[in-house]
């Protein structure tokens, strides 16, 4: 799997993304609020997908410095260091990515196509970072490898789209969802070169507004369901985060 940076174009969703951090908070304990925090309306779920990128700018920057100094002052590389910001051509590119995360969805019906969604998650990921012409004044490749710790907060508005949206010979049913979220992250950064080797750690709050679709496949016996997905994450600036991944949600409640 390949996660790659994009310029993520709307310009709402970074502004809503700055501000995420209180909104979420207040949006989630409504969904769980009006969700009366009853079996039918929580669902345990794992997700295994890509990385969200949006830890990986600063983390790289403060691995680099651990070493360098503030080394970008007087490279000429811009603002930020040029690791993966406004760029066409970013300084470093992400090889490989994967997460792992455990968590609860808290949903509260609408109507029979919208709901909201609560979800609180925690999980571990891995990453692996090159730089092909180095840092500051080492010229040589650089391999980052980046292990992660994350929890986050997300909420959401879900709208399923009717039957007639798949052919009739496709089980299940497709969703679009928009929300906002705040994650926690503290990021171990191992670098190896021919020259150095290199181990930093560093934490930082990630907000972030977000846009998915989801492929939802029914499990036997009312046990849940099984949800493909592809998400657009911005974290609010120019860049963004691509995504997919699989996850399942488990029903505490089934029918008999």
């Amino acid at each position: 799997m390949i996660c790659v940076n994009i310029n993520f174009p709307t310009r709402i969703m970074r502004r809503f993304a700055d501000r995420g951090a209180c909104w979420v908070v207040l949006l989630l304990f409504g969904v769980v609020g009006l969700g009366g925090c009853t079996g039918g309306n929580l669902h345990p779920e794992i997700t295994v997908m890509q990385e969200d990128q949006g830890y990986a700018p600063a983390a790289i920057d403060h691995a680099v410095d651990s070493f360098l100094g503030d080394w970008r002052a007087g490279s000429g590389s811009g603002a930020g260091g040029g690791f993966g910001g406004g760029g066409s051509t970013p300084a470093y590119r992400t090889q490989r990515s994967l997460e792992t995360a455990f968590g609860i969805r808290a949903r509260q019906q609408l109507d029979p196509r919208w709901q909201l969604e609560g979800v609180i998650r925690g999980g571990r990921g891995q990453g692996r970072h090159f730089l092909p012409d180095g840092a500051g004044i080492f010229k040589d490749p650089i391999t980052i490898a980046a292990d992660t710790r994350f929890a986050e907060a997300e909420a959401a508005i879900t709208h399923r789209l009717g039957p007639g949206f798949l052919p009739e010979a496709l089980p299940g049913s497709v969703s679009v969802s928009a929300g906002l979220g705040v994650r926690q992250v503290h990021s171990r950064m191992r670098i190896n070169s021919a020259l150095l080797a290199i181990d930093a750690s560093h934490r930082q709050r990630l907000e972030f507004a977000k846009l998915s679709a989801q492929y939802h496949l029914p499990l036997a016996r009312g046990a849940g369901e099984l949800a493909l997905f592809a998400e657009a994450r911005g974290h609010g600036r120019d860049s963004g985060t691509l995504r997919g991944g699989a996850r399942l949600i488990l029903s505490l409640s089934r029918p008999r």
